[in-house]
Protein backbone atom coordinates (compact mmCIF):
# COMPACT_ATOMS: atom_id res chain seq x y z
CA UNK A 1 0.00 0.00 0.00
CA UNK A 2 0.87 3.85 0.10
CA UNK A 3 2.25 5.66 2.75
CA UNK A 4 -0.22 8.06 4.47
CA UNK A 5 2.32 10.82 3.97
CA UNK A 6 3.20 10.58 0.76
CA UNK A 7 -0.94 10.96 -0.45
CA UNK A 8 -1.42 13.65 2.07
CA UNK A 9 2.09 15.66 0.71
CA UNK A 10 0.88 15.53 -3.02
CA UNK A 11 -1.37 18.27 -4.49
CA UNK A 12 -3.21 18.85 -7.05
CA UNK A 13 -2.28 20.18 -9.61
CA UNK A 14 -5.03 19.93 -12.50
CA UNK A 15 -7.01 23.27 -13.56
CA UNK A 16 -5.42 26.81 -13.13
CA UNK A 17 -5.42 29.14 -10.02
CA UNK A 18 -7.30 32.42 -9.43
CA UNK A 19 -4.51 34.35 -10.29
CA UNK A 20 -4.12 32.75 -13.66
CA UNK A 21 -7.85 33.19 -14.42
CA UNK A 22 -6.84 36.82 -13.09
CA UNK A 23 -4.43 38.08 -15.79
CA UNK A 24 -5.87 35.59 -18.54
CA UNK A 25 -8.87 37.93 -18.48
CA UNK A 26 -7.36 40.93 -18.16
CA UNK A 27 -5.02 40.39 -21.11
CA UNK A 28 -8.44 39.14 -23.39
CA UNK A 29 -9.84 42.38 -22.07
CA UNK A 30 -7.36 44.68 -23.59
CA UNK A 31 -7.14 42.77 -26.70
CA UNK A 32 -11.18 43.31 -26.88
CA UNK A 33 -10.68 46.82 -25.97
CA UNK A 34 -8.85 47.48 -28.86
CA UNK A 35 -11.03 45.18 -31.49
CA UNK A 36 -13.53 47.45 -29.69
CA UNK A 37 -12.42 51.01 -31.12
CA UNK A 38 -10.57 49.72 -33.92
CA UNK A 39 -14.60 48.92 -34.93
CA UNK A 40 -16.05 52.16 -34.23
CA UNK A 41 -13.46 53.53 -36.21
CA UNK A 42 -14.11 51.61 -38.84
CA UNK A 43 -18.08 52.57 -39.07
CA UNK A 44 -16.73 56.53 -38.57
CA UNK A 45 -14.58 56.06 -42.00
CA UNK A 46 -17.42 54.01 -43.62
CA UNK A 47 -19.73 56.74 -42.74
CA UNK A 48 -17.48 59.68 -43.99
CA UNK A 49 -17.16 57.56 -47.18
CA UNK A 50 -20.49 57.03 -48.00
CA UNK A 51 -21.56 60.73 -47.11
CA UNK A 52 -18.67 61.96 -49.18
CA UNK A 53 -19.92 59.82 -52.29
CA UNK A 54 -23.15 60.45 -51.73
CA UNK A 55 -22.44 64.48 -51.22
CA UNK A 56 -20.29 64.16 -54.81
CA UNK A 57 -22.79 62.22 -56.63
CA UNK A 58 -25.70 65.00 -55.75
CA UNK A 59 -23.10 67.57 -56.68
CA UNK A 60 -22.08 65.92 -60.58
CA UNK A 61 -25.98 65.24 -60.86
CA UNK A 62 -26.58 68.76 -60.44
CA UNK A 63 -23.79 70.54 -62.30
CA UNK A 64 -24.89 67.88 -65.10
CA UNK A 65 -28.30 69.40 -65.20
CA UNK A 66 -26.58 72.74 -65.58
CA UNK A 67 -24.55 71.86 -68.21
CA UNK A 68 -27.58 71.09 -70.21
CA UNK A 69 -29.32 74.10 -69.70
CA UNK A 70 -29.58 77.55 -72.04
CA UNK A 71 -27.02 79.77 -71.70
CA UNK A 72 -29.58 82.31 -70.62
CA UNK A 73 -31.17 80.38 -67.95
CA UNK A 74 -31.96 81.79 -64.40
CA UNK A 75 -29.69 78.74 -62.87
CA UNK A 76 -26.80 80.12 -64.48
CA UNK A 77 -27.55 83.85 -63.77
CA UNK A 78 -24.49 85.67 -62.20
CA UNK A 79 -26.95 88.12 -60.68
CA UNK A 80 -28.68 85.66 -58.62
CA UNK A 81 -26.02 84.48 -56.84
CA UNK A 82 -25.79 82.34 -54.65
CA UNK A 83 -27.81 79.62 -56.01
CA UNK A 84 -29.10 77.03 -53.79
CA UNK A 85 -30.39 73.47 -53.74
CA UNK A 86 -30.83 71.12 -50.53
CA UNK A 87 -31.06 67.56 -50.83
CA UNK A 88 -31.44 65.74 -47.35
CA UNK A 89 -28.70 66.72 -45.20
CA UNK A 90 -26.61 68.11 -48.40
CA UNK A 91 -26.37 71.61 -49.42
CA UNK A 92 -25.60 72.45 -52.92
CA UNK A 93 -24.72 75.72 -54.05
CA UNK A 94 -23.25 77.66 -57.18
CA UNK A 95 -21.94 81.00 -57.97
CA UNK A 96 -21.61 81.62 -62.06
CA UNK A 97 -19.32 84.07 -63.45
CA UNK A 98 -20.13 85.92 -66.53
CA UNK A 99 -16.89 85.47 -68.94
CA UNK A 100 -16.84 86.99 -72.51
CA UNK A 101 -18.04 83.85 -73.96
CA UNK A 102 -18.29 81.78 -71.38
CA UNK A 103 -19.80 81.47 -67.74
CA UNK A 104 -17.80 79.69 -65.14
CA UNK A 105 -19.68 77.49 -62.49
CA UNK A 106 -18.22 77.01 -59.10
CA UNK A 107 -20.38 74.77 -56.80
CA UNK A 108 -19.81 73.26 -53.20
CA UNK A 109 -21.64 70.56 -51.98
CA UNK A 110 -21.81 71.29 -48.02
CA UNK A 111 -23.07 68.75 -44.74
CA UNK A 112 -22.34 68.76 -40.87
CA UNK A 113 -21.04 65.70 -39.97
CA UNK A 114 -20.09 65.60 -36.15
CA UNK A 115 -20.60 68.92 -35.92
CA UNK A 116 -18.10 69.62 -38.66
CA UNK A 117 -19.10 71.44 -41.88
CA UNK A 118 -17.55 69.16 -44.55
CA UNK A 119 -17.17 70.65 -48.24
CA UNK A 120 -16.69 69.36 -51.96
CA UNK A 121 -15.85 71.76 -53.98
CA UNK A 122 -16.50 71.19 -58.35
CA UNK A 123 -16.03 73.57 -60.96
CA UNK A 124 -17.02 73.61 -64.67
CA UNK A 125 -16.59 76.48 -67.63
CA UNK A 126 -19.82 76.52 -69.71
CA UNK A 127 -19.49 77.92 -73.39
CA UNK A 128 -21.39 80.17 -74.47
CA UNK A 129 -24.34 78.87 -76.94
CA UNK A 130 -23.36 78.56 -80.70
Amino acid sequence: GKNVEESISKTDERGFSLIEVMIALAIFSIGILGVASMQILSVNYNTHARRTTEGTSLGVERMERLMTLPYADNNLDPATNPHTVTRGIYNITWNVTDNVDNKRINMTVSWTALGVIKNILINYVKPQDI
